[in-house]
């Protein structure tokens, strides 16, 4: 079941009341995905430089409701925390009110409450201090009563999965909160992490997140040492197919082609149906014109995540190489239902409609894309095609 989790608001603002607050959230949605199973859609609000954004108010089930049926999740988790003593520059108390909706049913949400004492915040000097172990176990009663409340049986729950990935270190998570939650500059992101890693250097999702940034900015080198460093630390543990999978994102951006290849199939070894790698694997594929292969390893992507948008586009554009254009164009389609405002996707289907004679069709499909993109390269070859 996909499930919103929205921000929770509270009663204190200022840097300790923001980190208690997204280091709980962080334990919290890694337990919805990791011990429970569930599609955890984070609709936080992104940090915005020198502005930590704190809710003042709970949002009313109205909101709520309307926002997660946008993002077609079928349930929705939200509430409120009050740090005790209230007016105090030492907060030694978290009392969460929890709310679970149904979306869509029209009935209220189910209301919940905990507390949580294994804390010591100083607003004054920002220094903080958290016993992680306890605050697991508070998270346990959390996502217990979610799964109560969406009619999940209890022995289903995975508690041992509850901080995979994280830090029992709360230094550590707080340089990672930080860095996820509290900064918006990318190189103030990469310093966190990696004072994190610093503080616990098995501390995977650190990893990861260190890795992901220098990514997406280009400094392949730079990943791949830090991914390098990264598996020796975790070989052997769940994250290492995760590790293997941005090593080869890394290792094919420096052109080495055979060598990402080989580090995507072992990462394959380890996790057979990762959706991502398979895309990566087949991505490689679809690169040397081995199309047969490429296709193949799509599908299995889909067998796994049949909402993966990137493997549905993909394998259009790859039938479409193929000649396979109906099949190509029922790709498409599913494309759309998850991503309806991408003029390619109509461009895409507009080609296959004209392969297929689908005149008409076709037309629609490209004026679409020129309407979606009217002055972008997508809208210009879909205008030259409609005028050709």
């Amino acid at each position: 079941m996909k499930v919103a989790l929205f921000q929770f608001a509270a009663n204190a603002v200022g840097k300790v009341p923001a980190v208690l607050e997204h280091m709980l959230g962080l334990v919290f949605q890694n337990a919805l995905v990791k011990a429970a199973g569930l599609d955890v859609v984070d609709l936080t609000p992104l940090p915005r430089e020198g502005e930590i954004i704190t809710l003042a108010g709970t949002l009313p089930p109205e909101q709520v409701d309307e926002s997660a049926s946008r993002v077609g999740a079928g349930a929705a988790v939200w509430g409120e925390l009050a740090f005790k003593p209230e007016n105090s520059p030492v907060l030694e108390e978290m009392e969460i009110g929890m709310r679970v909706l149904r979306v869509g049913t029209g009935e209220p949400p189910s209301t919940f409450s905990f507390r949580f004492r294994a804390m010591r915040g100083d607003v004054r000097s920002t220094s903080l201090s958290v016993d992680v172990a306890a605050l697991e176990d508070l998270v346990e009663e959390m996502v217990a009563a979610v799964c109560g409340e969406l009619g999940i049986e209890d022995g289903s729950l995975r508690v041992d999965r509850i901080g995979e990935g994280l830090s029992l270190s709360d230094r550590a998570l707080v340089y990672f909160v930080y860095a996820l939650r509290l900064v918006a500059d990318k190189e103030a992101k990469i310093k966190l992490y990696r004072r994190a890693i610093s503080a616990d250097p098995r501390f995977a999702l650190a990893h990861i997140n260190l890795a992901q940034v220098l990514l997406g900015e280009g400094r392949y080198g730079e990943a791949m040492n830090a991914l390098l460093r990264a598996h020796v630390q975790l070989k052997g543990s769940e994250a290492e197919p995760d590790i293997l999978n941005l090593l080869g994102v890394a290792t094919m951006n420096l052109g080495m082609w055979e060598d990402a290849v080989r580090v995507w199939k072992r990462s394959l070894e380890l996790s057979p149906g990762h959706p991502e790698v398979l895309c990566n694997l087949a991505s490689a594929f679809a690169m040397r014109d081995m199309l047969a292969e490429a296709e193949d390893h799509y599908r299995r992507a889909l067998e796994g995540r049949p909402d993966f948008p990137l493997a549905w586009f993909s394998l259009g554009k790859v039938m479409v190489q193929e000649g396979k254009y109906a099949a190509a164009e029922e790709a498409v389609y599913h494309y759309i239902d998850l991503c309806p405002g991408d003029p390619w996707a109509y461009f895409l289907l507009g080609t296959c409609q004209m392969e297929l004679g689908k005149v008409e069709e076709a037309r629609f499909s490209l004026s679409k894309a020129v309407q979606l993109d009217p002055s972008g390269e997508v809208g210009k070859l879909a205008r030259s095609k409609l005028e050709g």
